[in-house]
């Protein structure tokens, strides 16, 4: 793969069929520069493009914040209590969540893989077993609970009752997890954000509220780990 900068930063080019124009991105989490290329656009026109650009993407760089990736020695929150990461590589591979340390086993390599992997089970057993608290209540079930690694959204419910929830999640205070689900379980019911929705979400979780606060004003912080 050829490796592309403008100035210092990486860029990457992507080509997409179904693109029409030369489309620019900068990706906090990478720190890159992502163009999206039309079919037919050279590397050398993509490059040029991208330089002409240069201050704007040294500008989003300047100003993007700083993400905390899955390493040794960072500390990130595990269910809304900070706990420090710690590289045991004598222990067999895997992951051990100790008094307010997450102790990884196992060689360097795939260090990070093997946590966030540790992370998302934990996520699917917390969020399936919130899911099922909300079954009787609300009285129907989803088809299906899918774990994803969003970047933008917490929560969604699919036309054919399949609920994803992002991993990171699980990093969250319990509260806010419990909010998300319910918040996803009533648009088992209601397909919208109508006034019979949240009279729904108030039912299932009365202090909804608080933690939709809470998720304005912390979560873009979750959204940069990892």
């Amino acid at each position: 793969m050829t490796e592309y900068y403008v100035g210092d930063i990486p860029l990457i080019l992507r080509r997409h069929p179904r693109a029409k124009h030369l489309k620019l991105r900068f990706d906090v989490k990478s720190y890159s520069a992502i163009l999206t290329l039309p079919p037919g656009v050279s590397d050398r026109k993509a490059r040029q493009f991208a330089n002409k650009h240069h201050d704007w993407i040294c500008e989003q760089y300047d100003k993007s914040p700083v993400t905390v990736p899955l390493r040794a020695g960072e500390v990130i929150p595990y269910q809304g209590h900070p706990v420090k990461i710690i590289s045991a590589p004598g222990k067999v591979a895997g992951v051990t969540l100790h008094e307010e340390t997450l102790i990884v086993g196992g060689p360097e390599s795939g260090f990070e893989t093997r946590l966030q992997n540790w992370l998302k089970k934990q996520a699917r057993l917390t969020l399936g077993a919130a899911v099922e608290k909300y079954v009787r209540p609300l009285g129907c079930r989803p088809h299906k609970i899918m774990i994803r690694d969003t970047k933008s959204r917490w929560g969604s419910c699919s036309s054919r009752k399949t609920l994803s929830f992002s991993w990171r999640l699980i990093m969250a205070p319990s509260p806010v997890l419990n909010y998300v689900v319910a918040h996803e379980m009533a648009h088992l019911v209601e397909m919208n954000h109508s006034p019979d929705f949240w009279t729904l979400v108030e039912k299932l979780y009365p202090n909804w509220s608080e933690a939709r606060r809470w998720l304005k004003s912390e979560g873009q912080g979750l959204m940069l780990i990892g």
